[in-house]
Order: structure tokens, then C-alpha cells, then sequence
């Protein structure tokens, strides 16, 4: 189930991806990107589930890439997530026996995972890519390490002016998870004051 919102980053995050794609094919790079839906077809294999994009990309000098991303602009993102994410790397990669370039998996999330999440994540080499303040500057930070992990950084320059707002005030905040007992306080004004001063 995924909130419109994900859907949303999700979107962004493939704009900034194929920016670096019509960026560099005019150099002779190969740059196949594959959204959640596009990996199951690729393999014929509907239970793959857990990877939202998939890029493979091969130099012009023949040196080949895969990124495996989960993009998640949620509050929380827990451990069960983090193993349903790696999960799925390991399937796609059992089901690419002849690969043998590089690999970079990359959890790209509004929050830091919880601890044990981010402990399999290290465990796993993933990079993480993190930033609160808003889904475009997310989504280009993604595009940012993937030209980095290129070498071509310079690949990411464009992006600058392609994505929207910077800024975080067009954007809703999102629903905690569903199960927790955080409720975000919506008014810092006297009412809440004097209610702390009451109990004191």
C-alpha cells in the first residue's frame, strides 16, 4: 500500500534519474532505468518486491553498474522494511548470474531507519541517502551519488533548475505509520502554554 506522497517521490526521483540518462547516452553510456513495476516485468517475476528503481549502466569503456534504490518519504521506516529492501537485492542479483560490474545498493529516506535497520544497512554496504527538508532536494541528492559513484559528476549539474520547489512548504506533511501513538502538535500557542504551567 503507498501513499499518494510516495508515489509522488517516487516520480522525482525517476526525473532526476533520467536526467543523468539523456545526459549521458549522447557520450556513449548505456542507461537502462526500470521503476518497481518495469524490474518485475524485466525478470518475468511479479513477487519482486522491494526495489523501486533499477538502473543499469555501462560506460563507454565498457565498466557496468547496478543500482538497486528503495525510496521512502515516510516519518518512520522500520527494520522489516530495511529486510524487505535487501531481500529483493539479493533476488534480483541471483537472477543476474553473469553480472559482474559493480553493485551499489542505495536507501534513499526522509529519516534516519531505526537502529537495527540501519545497522542490516551497513551490513549490507548501502548507502544511505538521507534529508528531511524536502522531496526535491532528496531526489537530487539521489542523482548526485549515483553521478558520483560514476565519476561523472558533472552529470547532475542540469538538475538544478529541472526539479520543483526546493522548499518544503508545498509539501503536506505526511501521516505518521500506521501503529504509532505519535500525534504531531498542530498549535504552539497559549492554550498549550498554560497547560504546562498548570501541571507544574
Amino acid at each position: 500500500k503507498m501513499s499518494a506522497k510516495g508515489f509522488a517521490f517516487e516520480g522525482l526521483v525517476g526525473v532526476a534519474l533520467g536526467h543523468l540518462k539523456e545526459v549521458l547516452e549522447p557520450e556513449g553510456w548505456v542507461v537502462d532505468i526500470h521503476g518497481e513495476q518495469g524490474i518485475r516485468d524485466y525478470f518475468k517475476e511479479q513477487s519482486l518486491n522491494g526495489v523501486d528503481h533499477m538502473l543499469l549502466v555501462q560506460s563507454p569503456d565498457g565498466e557496468q553498474w547496478l543500482f538497486m534504490l528503495q525510496e521512502k518519504w515516510k516519518l518512520i521506516t522500520n527494520q522489516r522494511e530495511v529486510s524487505q529492501f535487501l531481500d529483493c537485492c539479493a533476488r534480483i542479483m541471483a537472477r543476474m548470474p553473469g553480472y559482474t560490474g559493480q553493485v551499489q545498493r542505495m536507501w534513499i529516506s526522509r529519516t534516519v531507519p531505526t537502529l537495527n535497520g540501519e545497522k542490516s544497512l551497513e551490513e549490507g554496504q548501502v548507502l544511505v541517502v538521507q534529508s528531511c527538508t524536502s522531496q526535491s532536494i532528496l531526489a537530487y541528492m539521489t542523482a548526485i551519488l549515483v553521478a558520483e559513484v560514476l565519476g561523472r559528476r558533472v552529470a547532475a549539474e542540469g538538475l538544478l533548475a529541472k526539479l520543483d520547489s526546493w522548499l518544503p512548504v508545498h509539501e503536506e506533511p505526511a501521516p505518521p505509520a500506521e501503529g504509532t501513538t505519535f500525534v504531531p502538535v498542530s498549535n504552539f500557542g497559549e492554550k498549550r502554554v498554560h497547560a504546562i504551567t498548570k501541571r507544574t
